[in-house]
């Protein structure tokens, strides 16, 4: 069968306000303010980890396509219309009347301390968003488990999905994200990773799933329910990948940081196109390190998400 998208990624979506500053504030109370620090640095964009991803692949040459929610104000007309820009279908976007966009202002040092501060706004996604039909039209789906945790409602919905995916053939996959920070749907997740064809946590999030103390503990423990390829993000120590007969690390590229947000989105969005590329796990591995390798080097988050010819000649230079 034939299918119009290569991704559909459903999930998180804000507007991104990143700066790099040379330091955070003292935290002065009492009504005594500092003159202020002052970045050198600002971007605002798209972001969250589905739109991140969305965007990621379509930079490496994918057809993708995102469906989300956002308000009907303006921050969320910036998002739809960046996302556009960035090639990826959002006819699908949920927007919410009177509700405002999710806003997420991440403050970053030289050193890659971090500094958060997240106004959250709509994460409801309707089923008539994720029809049977577009799902089927994909040959990834991908989800985050910030939204599949948000609400009872949109987690049947994103559950639904991810079934209806499995049944057409589509392969599923999974960024857990902070799904912890719900517990009272914290179980669904666990359902959801039954659905999964493959898993991307982080070293955290393995653990956390698994209840296993090391990368390679938790994803035997993933295979084991199922999963057919784990891979797990393991910041400057690389990442580790496995399937069915074999288990792999690879290490970090060394380069030039100049901001990690979107690292773990990036290497999200290589391991995906490699995949569908038909490359091998160890192949898969290593082009997924360079695309995160490639995006620490830009500031912002989904800025310096590379093209396909741009990883593939940053592996024969770092071969």
């Amino acid at each position: 069968m034939k299918r119009r998208l290569d991704l559909l990624s459903v999930g998180d979506g804000n507007l991104d306000v990143w700066m790099r500053v040379p330091r955070h504030t003292g935290g002065l109370t009492g009504g005594v303010r500092e003159t202020g620090i002052v970045g050198d640095a600002c971007r605002i964009g798209p972001g969250g980890a589905a739109a991140n991803v969305a965007i990621g692949m379509a930079r490496l040459g994918a057809r993708t396509a995102f469906v989300g929610a956002i308000g009907d104000d303006t921050p969320g007309a910036q998002f739809a219309d960046n996302m556009r820009e960035h090639g990826v279908d959002v006819s699908h976007l949920h927007v919410m009347a009177g509700q405002a966009t999710s806003l997420a202002c991440m403050f970053e040092t030289p050193d890659r301390e971090y500094a958060f501060y997240v106004c959250p706004g709509p994460r409801s996604i309707p089923s008539h968003r994720l029809p049977s039909g577009f799902v089927r039209s994909a040959r990834i789906l991908y989800v985050t488990g910030h939204v599949l945790t948000e609400e009872e409602a949109t987690c049947d919905v994103i559950i639904d999905a991810m079934a209806t995916a499995r049944d057409a053939g589509v392969t599923v996959a999974l960024d857990p994200g902070k799904y912890w920070l719900n517990p009272s749907l914290e179980s669904r997740v666990h359902e959801a990773v039954k659905l999964t064809d493959i898993i991307l946590p982080n070293r955290m999030e393995a653990e956390r799933l698994t209840g296993r103390r090391t990368p390679r503990d938790a994803a035997g423990d993933l295979l084991a329910a199922g999963v057919g390829i784990v891979a797990v993000t393991m910041g400057d120590g690389g990442c580790l990948a496995a399937c069915a007969d074999r288990m792999i690390e690879r290490s970090a590229y060394r380069t030039g940081i100049v901001s990690t947000v979107g690292a773990g989105d990036a290497f999200a969005s290589g391991m995906l196109y490699s995949f569908l590329a038909k490359e091998s796990l160890e192949d898969m591995a290593s082009f997924a390190n360079a695309a995160a390798a490639i995006k620490i080097g830009t500031p912002g988050a989904a800025e310096g998400m590379p093209g396909a010819d741009e990883v593939r000649s940053f592996l024969r230079v770092n071969a």
